[in-house]
């Protein structure tokens, strides 16, 4: 019986295997997505409740009681065992986690101990909330990487290569919430172009939704601009010095064609795998930037619940964090698919 084992990357014909059979052809690629998603579709629960276990595990090597953190200090230790007993947190830890993981896979999510408030509803819209800045932020971000690092490409060792170069390694060199909090002085309190706190409501207008998410999407996109547009240069040189680069100039197509079906293209695959990391991350959330714009996102909640050790919604919000990461990095391997003539489809007896 032949089945389809996963896709490989001919990199090395010669030396790997001979003869080469060449590029894979779209058809044949596309005919593998399936088998793709399918593998993935299993991997991923497994890589997930390797995750819940490990969460769950170093949540009791954090020091501090739930019981305590939420009665207080002045609380007797009768009460904080009572409390404990009565949220279902003072069993065997295994014991504990296969009752969390039964009520997960079922849907019953339990409630914070914290907030004392269903765990999904607070997870999900905070998701929801985290989702939209994050594809916000790499909206932003792609185009703006793509056209620089095109750019320099081009205008390879000319001095505006040099400059953008050393703007881009000083934006490298910037932590996260120092860009925040210039571009809130500037933007926000200088010249009051949009508000200082993020936080609106869903129901909100969209145009001014989009204009209290603009500084936090602007902050998280360039945390990660500088990088990617280096990649981008990297590949567009190589790209340029390809001997199909040099074939597709002589034979005399334009400009727009030979940037279009040669350039960007081949020098945009190895940006590929790269640019699915970074969704994956955006999509997730950020606790520095949400915390620092007061944005309703669940990075924020996530450092209550580690530092609470609020287990339930701890545990709920990594699950679905990684759900959207590992979801992110499929949509990736399906990009990869899609452009990269080198993938092809083992077949195995």
């Amino acid at each position: 019986m032949t089945t389809t084992s996963g896709p490989r990357l001919d990199t090395e014909p010669a030396r790997a295997r001979s003869p080469w059979r060449g590029p894979g052809s779209v058809a044949e690629r596309r005919s593998g997505i399936p088998a793709l998603i399918g593998q993935r579709l299993i991997q991923i629960p497994a890589v997930l409740l390797v995750v819940s276990v490990l969460v769950f595990w170093l949540v009791q090597v954090v020091p501090g009681d739930p019981g305590r953190n939420a009665l207080g200090p002045h609380a007797t230790a009768a009460q904080v065992q009572l409390w404990n007993a009565q949220h279902g947190v003072d069993g065997s830890l295994p014991e504990r986690y296969l009752g969390w993981l039964a009520g997960f896979a079922t849907g019953q999510w339990g409630e914070s101990l914290v907030y004392s408030q269903p765990v999904a509803e607070l997870v999900l819209p905070r998701l929801a909330n985290s989702m939209l800045l994050g594809g916000l932020a790499f909206a932003l971000l792609v185009p703006a990487a793509l056209a620089v690092g095109g750019l320099q490409a081009y205008r390879e060792g000319t001095r505006t290569d040099r400059a953008l170069t050393t703007a881009l390694m000083s934006l490298a060199a910037l932590p996260e919430f120092v860009i925040g909090v210039l571009l809130l002085i500037v933007f926000a309190v200088v010249l009051a172009w949009v508000p200082v706190q993020s936080a609106t409501d869903a129901t909100a207008d969209p145009l001014l939704r989009l204009r209290a998410m603009i500084l936090p999407a602007v902050t998280l996109a360039v945390g990660y601009f500088a990088v990617i547009a280096r990649m981008v240069r990297t590949g567009v040189i190589d790209t340029l010095g390809a001997q199909y680069h040099r074939t597709a100039v002589l034979k005399g197509l334009r400009r727009g064609q030979v940037l279009r079906r040669h350039v960007a293209r081949n020098a945009l695959i190895p940006t590929i795998s790269l640019l699915g990391i970074y969704l994956g991350t955006l999509l997730g959330g950020s606790a520095i930037v949400e915390t620092l714009f007061g944005y309703p996102g669940l990075g924020a909640l996530l450092v209550t619940a580690t530092e609470k050790k609020d287990i339930l919604l701890l545990e709920a919000g990594v699950m679905v964090t990684g759900a959207v990461s590992l979801i992110a990095l499929l949509l990736t391997d399906l990009a990869f698919v899609i452009v990269d003539p080198r993938i092809r489809f083992e077949k195995a007896e």
